[in-house]
């Protein structure tokens, strides 16, 4: 097995044959590939044949000192029969010799044969039915009346990183000796080199079946790996600045005891104590948590976050729960509990939310306690305000909007640099590290999406200079870091808008896309111009458009479109052809959010380069959970193929009920589609992808509608792979930009969406808890 994760390319060139294959180790113990083939001679009819299929090995025994590596393979697993073969192998390595026997069936049963074994322990596995294109044959796996033997060795030369390489074959070419052409084979065995200069590439060369010289070369991506950010090209990681312990224990003693006593002079009396309204507020709160528990010393409501000075005996996290029990109880307008023990010289501060809907009621009033409590005056904050935007340009973070207070400050910002939110969030604490006054001592980094809030990351300060002093990990930090929906009502933000709208933007970029597994031409590509325009009007409404112009293409535009279904996607290439230069996309946009977890949008316009239309998007996220549940529904008709202004009358309802479940197991995450398509059928499509934290993520779908096997198309059903490589994973640079690639062996109009039809997922995708727990190191060190 390839080490964990690990991606990799090859090409190979032997005698007459090519073969390109796509190969992923989607787990300790599972690799799966995609192999393309040109088999010349294949047949009279196809004297240029050009073969896809899937294939997978599985470890079922892990090497180790007394014991070998087992692992059993099938190939061919959907495809037309061409390379059907299945395995079962062994290795041991010994010193520097690496030693491989094993037993093959179908194409591997040819050479050094042995009857099947299963075939005397079960009759039928004598009988191997023919393949049958883009389905799983049961009864072809495994199954024949004779098994052949294979074996080969590798040694480890004394040149780092050579191997030479000796293999016998029990694969006799049968199949392409029926129609005899320029390859041969005179001998069951194989010999070659492979060297491997870099990490990520590997070249071999050898002499095959005693006729052929042969290569192939690899190249390979590790996506387990994170690069490091010191070796980007970008803005520098802002320095943490830690205030001295005087500071840092006054901070946390005025969070408590900031509100002073009021007095007033009554006409010929004595001067006399009149509580305030936050004195008997606070007065309440007291009794209510002094009733409740013993541990508490002092209780004070400070903007949105309950303040409790408690013994700090027992599980904090637990006794936090609790007192947010109480909190949600008494029918308080906090929206977080921050627990801290002020006798205590560690200055440890545990976090946690409140869920009560009047928690998410907000004063922006001048003066009054509100939703960063006492607020600073307006000469403090306007400074403060312009000092920390200038900051945060050099960041390249954008500063919406921010609300001061004595003891906590709230930064609405938007990230449109860094692919990880907590990157951007590190960065941003840093710099209210040295920005915020002394007193404040609780950061809310709320981000926003097309000025629509999507978190709320709570942060205290303290805890956050002791890490950076100690070179500690978020682990360090305990509850000390919160996350939570953002805010519904944001008076602050709403209050800036008018500073902020009409947002302008635009981008010119070279783009590039493909074509592949046509039989007249297995690779095309074209190089374009996109250029997007867009502005943002309000919070969560945008108008945007989308061109592209062709600069260079090597489209053979010679196949025509055959499908007896609505042609939704087999006009591809018309599209091409009479749109190389059109309109992408124009459209408006609108999203919100319907509730605390909840989030909605609607499109109207040219949504893709196939369909125009309207509809929407519903998707409900809730907090602390796997699974997500979304409903999009369309209205659309299919677009001229000019890409211009006109529409064709083929028109269709479209939509989906989809739930995304994020797994525990090694970054699996699991989506399940369930409506109507482009074309009118009814099914699902069913995704599975592993995603690392370098933000690659690898996987495949499979979509059955209620469309024939036999109506479909070759191919049978729509299946494919799914790759997303960040550009931050392969580039020295900071960007949100990907290589995105769904690639199906071939395109057909059955069970095919809307291109963005549930893009909601995506896009809530960085700022959500999953996400940013998934790095929350980066808060401590960005």
């Amino acid at each position: 097995m390839a080490p964990d994760g690990q991606l990799a390319f090859t090409m190979g060139d032997i005698g007459v044959y090519q073969r390109y294959s796509l190969s992923f180790q989607a787990l300790p113990w599972l690799e799966t590939s995609f192999r393309y083939s040109h088999v010349p001679g294949w047949s009279v009819d196809q004297p240029q044949y050009y073969d896809r299929s899937f294939g997978m090995k599985m470890r079922l025994l892990k090497e180790s000192s007394g014991l070998p590596d087992v692992s059993f393979g099938i190939r061919d697993l959907f495809g037309t029969g061409v390379y059907s073969s299945e395995y079962l192998a062994a290795s041991k390595q010994i010193g520097d010799l690496d030693f491989t026997a094993g037993l093959g069936w179908g194409r591997l049963a040819d050479n050094n044969t042995l009857p099947n074994p299963f075939g005397l322990a079960f009759h039928s596995f004598k009988t191997r039915s023919a393949g049958s294109s883009g389905l799983a044959n049961f009864g072809q796996y495994f199954h024949g009346t004779r098994a052949g033997v294979f074996g080969g060795v590798v040694w480890q030369t004394p040149i780092d990183d050579l191997k030479l390489l000796a293999e016998y074959s029990s694969d006799k070419y049968t199949g392409e000796a029926q129609y005899p052409g320029d390859f041969k084979v005179r001998s069951p065995v194989n010999v070659g080199l492979s060297y491997r200069p870099f990490d990520t590439l590997t070249l071999s060369a050898g002499w095959f079946y005693g006729t052929s010289y042969g290569f192939t070369v690899s190249l390979s991506g590790d996506p387990t790996r994170t690069p490091g950010s010191d070796m980007r090209v970008g803005p520098a990681v802002p320095p943490p600045v830690v205030r001295d312990n005087a500071e840092q224990q006054l901070a946390l003693s005025m969070m408590l005891n900031r509100n002073a006593h009021v007095t007033t002079a009554r006409d010929g009396g004595p001067w006399v104590h009149m509580p305030t309204e936050a004195e008997r507020a606070r007065q309440n709160l007291q009794q209510a948590f002094f009733s409740e528990s013993h541990s508490v010393r002092d209780v004070d409501l400070q903007g949105g976050t309950l303040v409790i000075d408690a013994h700090s005996e027992g599980d904090a996290r637990s006794k936090c729960a609790r007192y947010a029990e109480i909190a949600a109880s008494i029918g308080t307008s906090a929206r977080s509990i921050a627990v801290t023990d002020l006798q205590s010289n560690n200055g440890q501060v545990t976090f946690c939310p409140v869920f009560t809907r009047a928690s998410y009621t907000q004063d922006n009033a001048r003066g009054e306690t509100g939703l960063a409590g006492t607020m600073a005056s307006d000469a403090d904050q306007a400074a403060f305000e312009k000092k920390l935007r200038a900051d945060m340009d050099k960041q390249s973070l954008y500063l919406d909007a921010v609300a001061l207070g004595t003891s906590d400050v709230w930064v609405y910002y938007d990230n449109g640099r860094y692919r990880a939110e907590s990157e951007a969030a590190g960065r941003l604490a840093r710099l209210l590290m040295a920005d915020a006054p002394p007193s404040v001592e609780t950061f809310h980094l709320i981000p926003t999406i097309s000025g629509m809030p999507t978190q709320d990351v709570t942060i205290a300060r303290g805890a956050l200079e002791r890490a950076a002093l100690a070179h500690g990990t978020a682990a360090g930090l305990g509850d000390a870091i919160t996350l939570s929906a953002a805010p519904l009502e944001n008076p602050t933000l709403d209050h800036a808008a008018s500073n902020i709208y009409p947002h302008f933007y635009w981008s010119l970029d070279p783009k590039l896309t493909e074509h592949v597994f046509d039989p007249d031409a297995p690779l095309q590509f074209m190089v374009y111009a996109d250029g997007m325009i867009g502005v943002q009007i309000t919070p969560g409404l945008t108008l945007g458009a989308e061109v592209s112009a062709n600069i260079w293409n090597d489209y053979t535009l010679t196949r025509p479109a055959s499908s007896v279904l609505p042609h939704v996607r087999t006009d591809l290439l018309q599209y091409i052809k009479d749109g190389q230069n059109g309109i992408s996309s124009l459209e408006g946009d609108y999203r919100t959010r319907l509730s605390r977890d909840v989030f909605g949008e609607v499109k109207v316009g040219y949504l893709e380069d196939m369909f125009m239309g309207a509809g929407g998007d519903i998707l409900w996220r809730p907090e602390n959970s796997r699974i997500a549940v979304g409903v999009d529904l369309y209205q659309v008709w299919k677009r001229d193929f000019n890409r211009l202004f006109g529409a064709q009358s083929y028109n269709v309802l479209t939509g989906h009920a989809t739930i995304y479940y994020r797994s525990p197991w090694y970054g699996l995450n699991f989506n399940l589609h369930v409506g109507r398509y482009l074309a009118g059928d009814y099914g699902a499509t069913f995704e599975m992808t592993r995603r690392f934290a370098s933000g690659v993520e690898i996987g495949a779908w499979a979509t059955f509608t209620n469309v024939p096997f036999s109506q479909f198309g070759e191919g049978s059903f729509d299946k494919g792979i799914i790759i997303h490589i960040p550009f931050e994973w392969g580039l020295p640079i900071y960007s949100q930009s990907s290589y995105d690639l769904h690639l199906a062996s071939l395109t057909r109009d059955g069970g095919q969406r809307l291109a963005g039809d549930d893009s909601l997922y995506e896009e809530t995708r960085r700022t959500s808890d999953g996400e940013i727990a998934q790095h929350f190191d980066d808060f401590v060190e960005p």
